[in-house]
């Protein structure tokens, strides 16, 4: 029998009693625009638990061979692009230099330091120009971005920079703020908040990471009592580290695509402009709490639509249907990644402020963001 618009709508509905993996969003400002993304709590859980009553089934989904295919091309892609040449011409952008330290300008793509195939590198040139005595030039890292993100990097061209600079980034007393665009409009343009979300190496999707939740903590602590039992017996369970991180919405804006029915209209396509400031300093901390907000960064291979990392920073769909109401569509996030121009991802490591390790001045530095 046919049914109507309204039994298929309600059919499409589903009652689901939120469990303890439920993140929850909730106002912490009079004025409605501060944003507080966090855990629930256990003295507060029962409050927690009334944020979600009634969700809908996700019914656009990436079929598996779609997902295997896109993720196949996206591994080329990325080999391609760590055993590219990099040069001092194209590549080594500096901001600032003295007889201590250099600070460079990283462009997207490029790998900070050569890694295990020791691809050339970031690290290559500044050690080639500034400090080719000291060896092996990983003596020169300090801090590092991935391959796909860009902007400010500093590293020690003597020992002793390089040693008090680690244990300033060690004491956590660095200022850094990141610039990014994100799929989908967040919030409102006087929008800020912050996402208090623990992370833990992705047990499923090994070796990135995602959103500790109880159930990911149990299913991850199986995982390593398995492989302990079938010989890898140095495999040890990692604990989830608490996470923090501050966000500003810039502005809200668009990415013009022109249809392909007839090639002259053109729909714009919505994204947000975000200040990102990481308390801690996780490994893909701002990424995965991009996407576990429902708003990944544009073009991110990994965290983004078609990524191999687990989808939404881990969190199942129900629970992002039901709190993320306005997040970034899987229509949306495939429109974005099919724009031409966008092959970069857009996370830009903007501003650094730090005293200075020998001297004790205070510094800053700024590199112009290229989105």
């Amino acid at each position: 029998t046919m049914m109507s618009s309204g039994e298929e709508k309600e059919k499409q509905k589903i009652i689901k009693q939120p469990s303890v993996d439920d993140v929850y969003m909730t106002t912490i400002s009079k004025d409605g625009n501060k944003i507080h993304i966090a855990m629930p709590d256990d003295d507060n859980s029962q409050k927690n638990q009334k944020t979600i009553t009634t969700v809908e089934t996700v019914t656009d989904t990436v079929p598996d061979t779609v997902l295997q295919y896109e993720r196949q091309m996206r591994k080329m892609a990325a080999a391609k692009r760590a055993e590219s040449e990099v040069t001092k011409e194209e590549h080594l952008k500096i901001i600032y230099q003295d007889e201590h330290l250099v600070v460079t300008d990283k462009p997207s793509g490029v790998l900070c330091v050569p890694g295990v195939k020791r691809h050339s590198s970031l690290l290559t040139l500044v050690h080639q120009e500034y400090a080719p005595n000291i060896q092996p030039m990983d003596k020169l890292i300090v801090h590092r971005l991935d391959m796909d993100t860009s902007g400010l990097v500093v590293f020690g061209r003597t020992p002793e920079a390089v040693s008090k600079l680690h244990q300033i980034f060690r004491d956590r007393m660095v200022e850094k703020s990141y610039e990014s665009l994100v799929c989908g409009h967040v919030g409102t343009l006087s929008s800020s908040g912050i996402i208090d979300l623990p992370l833990q190496r992705d047990h499923k999707c090994p070796p990135f990471m995602r959103v500790s939740t109880p159930s990911s903590e149990k299913e991850a602590a199986q995982v390593v009592q398995d492989l302990q039992h079938h010989g890898w017996k140095k495999i040890m369970r990692r604990k989830p580290k608490p996470s923090t991180t501050e966000f500003t919405v810039l502005a809200h804006e668009t990415l013009e695509i022109t249809s392909d029915d007839d090639g002259k209209h053109q729909h714009q396509l919505p994204v947000t402009r975000l200040q990102l400031k990481p308390i801690t300093g996780r490994t893909h901390q701002l990424r995965v709490h991009c996407a576990a907000m429902g708003h990944p960064i544009v073009g991110d291979p990994t965290y983004g639509i078609y990524g191999e990392a687990s989808a939404n920073g881990g969190f199942p769909e129900h629970v992002m249907d039901g709190l993320s109401p306005q997040r970034a569509s899987l229509q949306l996030q495939k429109q974005i990644n099919d724009l031409g121009g966008i092959q970069k991802m857009c996370l830009h490591a903007k501003t650094l402020s730090l005293k200075h390790p020998i001297t004790g001045e205070e510094m800053s530095w700024e590199a112009k963001v290229p989105f």
